[in-house]
């Protein structure tokens, strides 16, 4: 038989583990802004797999983690960056100075993010390190002129 502490402390820590105290990842309303943000601006349709095609949404867990099939346009051919690498190894800051120089060559709706607010940034951010580092880093970029070796989309010229 366990002796009466034994049974009270493994009870607490069943108590406090359904009381999302101990044993699980709590939301601040940061990470609740920036996964807002996150589906709002459409970042899931290019940089989570499959994600707009399929029939149900696909779990946080599989969200932006780049992808394999290029953009293909007069720029050359753009993948869809592992956000989930890529902001889980730089600074809050370095990500706010990114997302404010993206590339006006490419397929991606950076007027969008242009537009977005600097606190919505930090929470973008703030949402990507609470999903954590996941995945492979998408292939490099390809001048215009390559063909890509990939799956790729024939693109219109940037918006």
């Amino acid at each position: 038989m366990y002796p009466k502490r034994v049974v009270l402390l493994l009870l607490l820590i069943v108590l406090l583990q359904f009381s999302g105290c101990v044993g699980s990842k709590q939301k601040s309303p940061d990470v609740e802004r920036g996964r807002y943000v996150i589906e709002i601006m459409g970042c899931n349709d290019c940089h989570t797999p499959d994600y707009m095609g399929s029939s149900a949404f696909l779990p946080e867990d599989e969200w932006l983690v780049g992808g394999t099939l290029g953009f293909h346009g007069s720029w050359g051919t753009a993948y869809p960056a592992n956000l989930r690498l890529m902001l889980n190894d730089i600074s809050e800051e370095e990500w706010l100075v990114l997302a404010r120089q993206m590339r006006q060559d490419s397929p991606m709706s950076w007027s969008s993010i242009l537009k977005v607010t600097e606190q919505d940034l930090r929470a973008v951010h703030r949402f990507v390190r609470y999903l954590g580092p996941k995945g492979v880093h998408a292939p490099a970029r390809l001048p215009a002129g390559v063909t890509p070796t990939t799956d790729y989309f024939n693109f219109p010229e940037p918006h």
